[in-house]
């Protein structure tokens, strides 16, 4: 068997890789953009969002992805515990209403927040890279679109939502702005977040983001999102920084950052819709598929 994988962000270098674990053939079409998985902040967070909901099967996903992406680079997974700081009093309340639901992440909670035991982000952009040398060292191919397949998977991102690849799927895809700061002697070694998130990346370098934008999805990093990014750093330290770097993506998201998998006759496969957690999904989703993919090949044999 011989599938296409179209596209080689995150998802589809997730799928391309699980594709040849289990021995099929794989070329990729792929433009060399890889949507926002270049410019993502690769954070990862159990217990993420205002409302202190821990993600659908989370502690399966995390295992999972952590020991995909080891497999890979070990250098490329960074564990951190995450500080979430309080907003407000009622926000405390919240999590109190909510502790024994969150129990297994928390480590410690005091004045200032609470921390997760679990937390870290991934390079993803440098993931990208060396997922490509691992896809074509395993004897994968880049390549165009062709017409002999068996079958196609089609990992285009919010770029494939916003054209209807396939079709009248409802999307919500969110521009992200997000910066990189010099802070000097500051030495915070812990990811922070509140109204947003900061992540030390070591050196006195520390990204920070990120805004959420339904609206202008084509346009780039703007100063309006700039100046959001920076109040929301402002709500994590008072010190002086310098603005190393900015960069915007857009999120494909579909269902409340939930990954999406369709099947048209048509067309092939979807996998889509990952949104901001998509580092903790991508792997155990794409595995999902590509036993599906396997499984439906073989019944139709």
């Amino acid at each position: 068997m011989t599938v296409e994988v179209i596209g080689f962000g995150l998802a589809g270098a997730c799928v391309a890789l699980r594709l040849q674990e289990q021995g099929v053939r794989v070329r990729v079409v792929d433009d060399g953009l890889a949507g926002s998985t270049l410019v993502a902040a690769g954070l990862v967070n159990p217990v993420a969002g205002r409302n202190f909901e821990p993600s659908s099967r989370v502690q399966d996903a995390w295992d999972e992805a952590e020991a995909f992406y080891c497999d890979l680079d070990v250098t490329l997974w960074h564990p951190l515990p995450i500080k979430r700081l309080w907003r407000d009093e009622k926000d405390r309340a919240k999590f109190e209403r909510k502790r024994e639901i969150v129990s297994p992440w928390i480590e410690s909670v005091d004045e200032e927040g609470v921390t997760w035991n679990q937390g870290g982000w991934l390079e993803t952009a440098r993931f990208l890279t060396i997922a490509r040398e691992r896809f074509c060292k395993n004897g994968g191919i880049i390549s165009r679109a062709q017409d002999e397949v068996d079958q196609r998977i089609w990992c285009t991102g919010s770029a494939g939502l916003i054209r209807g690849e396939f079709g009248e799927v409802g999307h919500r895809c969110a521009k992200g702005e997000i910066l990189t700061v010099k802070i000097c002697d500051w030495n915070e070694k812990r990811i922070l977040t509140k109204n947003g998130w900061l992540i030390p990346l070591g050196g006195d370098l520390y990204r920070v983001g990120a805004t959420y934008d339904w609206d202008g999805l084509e346009t780039g990093p703007s100063d309006d999102g700039r100046a959001r990014v920076e109040k929301i750093l402002r709500g994590f330290t008072q010190r002086d920084f310098e603005v190393m770097d900015h960069v915007a993506g857009v999120r494909p998201i579909i269902h409340r950052s939930e990954a999406v998998v369709l099947f048209k006759e048509e067309k092939g496969w979807m996998l889509n819709g990952l949104g901001s957690k998509g580092v903790i999904y991508a792997p155990s989703v794409a595995r999902d598929l590509v036993e599906k993919v396997i499984s439906e090949a073989e019944l139709s044999g």
